[in-house]
């Protein structure tokens, strides 16, 4: 990996907290390595979406410099993931009546629960304009990706709000709200009066005068369309990375489909989310087949970073049964879970770097 002209795009996976502390190792890799003032994009998912919306948080939502991230921001990151779980509190404050209107909209509650336990109440508006980070949700009325940023907020099929003044911590929850559990977020489109359809003949955004169909949305998690978040970063069918980058990192902390027994028919809820876990997978094992072809045409380009991944390249020894189980949810972690994965993420990374870019 050549320092000097790199314009690199990341995409961080989701997978809840046992993602977001993997990415928090890879970006300690990276910031060893003087990468972090070489990242153009960041496309995130559910637990990705986390990490990065804590980085910015901490350092006044401003991308930090390899020497910021290391001794301001990554010794404070633990004690947002050990100590302040996130679906407690918001279980917590299903308790309190002025929350039971969004009983079927916990992730409004973890939006909440986000800027109160988390203190993240900064507005998109507010994030610099590099790096770009893109933040993934999927629309239920539309089945698109919903993405926000600085710059817009939206998918092609329904329209975008440009320049959004719109909170981070509802589009993070937006971003982890997986069906069932968590729940999905209600955005108020009543909310914005002027839409944007992007045009593609000329390739540009034009105002839409078209009546919105619906006066709310429901988005849930990013990963029910793409738990990779890679699909920003590569053009042409994965052919070609788009025009701001010229190297992709892709941080995959996803956790693998396993055997199980079939759930009872009295457990609707139990065997609802195995087949949406069946297809993630599905869609999951589509997008890792087309980045190995991206990778295949251009060897020099990237980097795919797994979890499991490079086992008997890495020097230290890992308990990754340990790790590849850790549930997916926002439930705290153990001081041990937390240092074995960010150890693990951080090794991972150079040990990808050393492999396909170390002579």
């Amino acid at each position: 990996m050549k320092n000097d002209k790199l314009k690199i795009g990341i995409a961080l996976s989701g997978g809840g907290f046992r993602a977001s502390v993997f990415h928090i190792g890879v970006f300690e890799t990276l910031a060893k390595n003087g990468y972090l003032d070489q990242i153009n994009t960041i496309s995130t998912v559910s637990g990705g979406s986390l990490t990065v919306g804590l980085i910015f948080k901490i350092n006044n939502n401003k991308w930090p410099t390899n020497e910021e991230y290391l001794e301001n921001v990554l010794p404070k990151m633990k004690n947002y993931f050990t100590n302040i779980g996130l679906a407690k509190h918001a279980l917590i404050r299903l308790i309190i009546p002025k929350h039971w209107l969004n009983l079927f909209s916990r992730a409004n509650i973890i939006a909440y629960t986000l800027k109160k336990e988390w203190g993240l109440t900064g507005k998109l508006s507010e994030l610099p304009d590099k790096p770009i980070w893109e933040i993934n949700a999927t629309t239920n009325e539309t089945g698109k990706n919903w993405r926000f940023s600085k710059e817009k907020m939206g998918d092609y099929k329904f329209g975008y709000i440009m320049n959004p003044d719109y909170e981070i911590s509802n589009a993070i929850a937006s971003s982890t709200a997986f069906p069932g559990l968590i729940g999905r977020f209600t955005f108020k489109v009543l909310s914005y009066k002027e839409w944007h359809y992007f045009d593609w003949d000329n390739k540009q955004f034009k105002k839409d005068q078209k009546v919105r169909i619906f006066n709310k949305l429901h988005l849930s998690d990013g990963g029910l369309y793409n738990n990779l978040g890679e699909e920003s970063l590569i053009e042409k069918l994965g052919e070609t990375l788009s025009k701001d980058i010229n190297f992709i990192i892709v941080s995959d902390a996803t956790k693998a489909l396993k055997s199980t027994e079939s759930k009872s028919v009295i457990n609707v809820l139990g065997r609802t989310l195995r087949l949406i876990d069946i297809t993630m997978d599905q869609i999951k094992m589509l997008r890792v087949r087309a980045l190995h072809n991206f990778f295949d045409k251009n060897p020099k380009n990237g980097l795919y970073l797994q979890l499991g991944q490079y086992k008997n390249l890495m020097k230290s020894k890992y308990d990754l049964d340990m790790l590849m189980n850790i549930k997916t949810s926002l439930f705290k972690l153990s001081n041990k879970e937390y240092d074995e994965l960010k150890k693990y993420g951080a090794d991972i990374t150079q040990t990808g770097i050393n492999k396909w870019y170390v002579k």
